[in-house]
């Protein structure tokens, strides 16, 4: 390879590449015969030589038009420019040494006559991109998509945000379209595909849709609307909203005629702080209750031929049935479906009127089930639901148990915390609906159920008459993470303040917020993230999210943060505070993603890890207490994850509900300002969409 060699014709460079881009051994000859040596025959080396030239060149040029200029600092760039080298990739060895040759370029206009028509002729033989074939194409662009991999690996961006800043520059003015798609690529939005006025028109004409025919089509697919007179909202039919889905899946499955069972998880939660308008009609409330659904499961009852021939030859069981169909996102808010919605705050008064006749209708589904007939085919639909898209407060309120530690218990908070029953276990199915419905019998007084100290182990918990009339088996899931971060986050406030107990004083309460402050600052500077602190868009609630919990849960370089908050104090046992919170909250961890997974779960050793975890609290912290949400989480995951077939509870979230409910706020505010059941329909219509 040549050392120190010089181009010092840079057109001459141009018109090789134009002429031999797609000929290896020529472009080498070319470059020997220039005095330069590759050192390589790729012609993605080659070509990327090329574009850095262009590139070096377009600075020339605007420094050379500068040098004009009296500016001191103009003369200073290009004679920085001039002394300018350039290293040329071997493409071969990348721990072989790089040669470099300086690059001269020549002033324009000092070229001879005959080497521009030279040029121009060269460069009008090149193929345009799009005639060439896909191959050909791949190879002429390989150098510049390199140098823009580069780029955007440089920039710490992909390369997709990249060509959008790219598209945005070109086109923000002459052409705003595209380039707004530019800047949406840019900021990674997702983009929605518009058609033309021509385009719709075209369509409509075509397919002879109109007005009146999309809505025709429409009321084919959609459920209807119904009002919830005299009550200030919308329903529709469960019935019927499941007969369509199941239809839809029928035409998309290309299923066959046959008995089908259908899992469904459902449930309702309050959303508030919708703001009010002062205008005619108006509900005055800035709460909404929303009533959902989301099919998880189809199967299809198959027929078992009995071992025994004194049984008849064929039958149908829970285990003969084949998974024919799952939904793929269960906690998208895509896949929820609407009950019903009503303006009102959640009370046990609003709830007592809307949710027994949904009940009373589910039930109805689920002992008799659904027949439908497609095409003049027949299907025989069975539906299993679970109510578990609730969280703690609406829980409590539809079973009646307001005063209840644990909903799927009835041992109290006194009891959580006793060592034999974390050894032994806590049972579930102590209180069942059926049960209470009955004990409110028993205990109502006037319809009041009469509370007195030291009677919990005969209430269960129970304040007021219970509502619903289907089971509650299972605990929130998305709650469950957000409650298992804030029991965390408690732990470090108390440890770093010094405070061991539960119940504080006004003393110590300062001192637990000055500690409260230091952690949340902590965490701000070590991981970016705004922990445990009111919403600071007035939208209620606290900046834990989610995807919060997820992340410091989880991740183990964040998680040691919070490991990092506590201070290294030995108690009388001889562990540190900071080692043995590490093992809680790694333990915690584990608990929690298999919980929130979709996975096989091995029971026994979760089983054991939930039972060494808290004796963990117990042991070690003695003073400390198990938050409701906390006790369901160790007591209760794995009896829960082996009765759903040894599977993660990740499938029964509240996720979907809990996001459409950011969704109906959306419409509300995005529409009319009146807040009223004509806009309830408006709302209730875009999220059956």
């Amino acid at each position: 390879m040549a050392d120190d060699r010089r181009i010092t014709n840079v057109e001459a460079f141009e018109r090789y590449v134009a002429k031999f881009r797609s000929n290896t051994e020529a472009a080498r000859r070319f470059l020997l015969d220039e005095g330069l040596d590759t050192g390589t025959d790729d012609l993605g080396v080659l070509n990327r030589w090329v574009y850095r030239i262009r590139s070096l060149r377009n600075k020339w040029a605007r420094l050379s038009k500068g040098q004009k200029s009296s500016s001191d600092g103009t003369k200073k760039a290009f004679s920085d420019f001039q002394q300018e080298t350039f290293f040329i990739p071997d493409g071969t060895d990348h721990d072989r040494d790089r040669r470099s040759a300086s690059i001269e370029p020549t002033v324009a206009g000092s070229s001879d006559d005959g080497n521009d028509v030279q040029e121009e002729e060269s460069t009008s033989k090149i193929t345009p991109l799009d005639e060439l074939s896909p191959r050909h194409t791949k190879r002429r662009t390989d150098a510049l998509f390199s140098l823009l991999k580069e780029e955007a690996e440089e920039q710490k961006i992909t390369t997709t945000q990249l060509l959008g800043f790219l598209l945005h520059r070109e086109n923000y003015i002459h052409d705003r379209a595209v380039a707004a798609i530019g800047l949406k690529l840019f900021h990674k939005e997702t983009i929605t595909r518009e058609i033309s006025l021509d385009e719709g028109l075209f369509m409509l004409s075509t397919y002879k849709l109109g007005c009146t025919g999309l809505m025709q089509h429409k009321d084919t697919i959609m459920p209807k609307i119904g009002s919830l007179d005299p009550l200030p909202g919308v329903s529709i039919s469960v019935k019927e909203s499941v007969q369509l889905h199941f239809r839809r899946l029928i035409q998309q499955l290309g299923l066959q005629p046959g008995k089908y069972t259908m899992t469904v998880k459902e449930g309702l939660d309050g959303s508030g702080r919708h703001s009010v308008y002062d205008q005619k009609g108006n509900v005055q409330t800035h709460n909404m209750i929303v009533w959902m659904w989301v099919a998880l499961e189809v199967y299809k009852d198959v027929p078992v031929v009995n071992a025994d021939p004194s049984l008849p030859s064929t039958s149908t069981s829970a285990n003969g049935r084949d998974k024919i169909w799952n939904e793929p996102s269960p906690s998208s808010p895509d896949a929820a479906r609407p009950i019903l919605l009503v303006l009102g705050k959640e009370d046990k008064d609003l709830l007592h009127k809307i949710v027994p006749p949904v009940d009373a209708e589910m039930k109805e589904l689920q002992s008799s089930g659904v027949k439908l007939f497609d095409a003049e085919r027949e299907f025989y639909l069975m539906l299993e639901f679970h109510r578990t898209m609730n969280d703690g407060k609406m829980q409590k309120l539809l079973l009646g148990r307001g005063g209840a530690f644990c909903i799927l218990c009835a041992y109290s908070d006194e009891d959580a915390v006793q060592e034999d029953n974390i050894k032994e276990g806590f049972e579930i199915g102590n209180v069942d609906i059926e049960a209470l419905h009955a004990l409110y019998d028993d205990l109502a007084v006037d319809g009041e159920v009469q509370c007195n100290r030291g009677d919990y182990s005969e209430r269960v918990g129970l304040t007021q008459s219970p509502i619903s009339t289907l089971a509650i088996q299972t605990f929130p899931i998305l709650h469950a993470l957000l409650r298992g971060l804030d029991y965390c986050l408690k732990i470090v406030y108390k440890l770093k303040a010094g405070v061991t107990a539960w119940i504080q004083n006004s003393k110590q309460k300062e001192r637990v917020d000055v500690a409260k402050r230091k952690v949340q600052e902590y965490i701000k500077t070590k991981t970016g993230m705004t922990v445990d602190k009111p919403d600071p868009v007035g939208a209620g609630g606290t900046t834990t999210t989610g995807n919060i919990a997820r992340n410091l849960l989880f991740d183990p370089a964040k998680r040691q943060v919070l490991v990092e908050c506590v201070p290294e104090k030995s108690r009388k046992d001889g562990r540190c505070d900071r080692n043995v919170f590490n093992e809680f909250i790694t333990n915690l961890s584990v608990i929690l993603k298999a919980v929130s997974s979709r996975r096989n779960v091995n029971i026994e050793e979760l089983d054991h890890l939930c039972k060494e975890t808290s004796l963990l609290i117990v042991t070690h912290w003695a003073t400390f207490r198990f938050t409701p949400s906390m006790h369901q989480i160790l007591a209760h995951s794995a009896a829960l994850i082996d009765a759903n077939d040894s599977t993660g509870l990740g499938v029964f979230s509240e996720e979907p509900l809990e996001h459409n409910k950011k969704n109906l706020r959306k419409y509300r505010e995005l529409g009319k300002k009146n807040f009223s059941e004509c806009q309830s329909f408006r709302c209730f219509d875009k999220a059956v969409d």
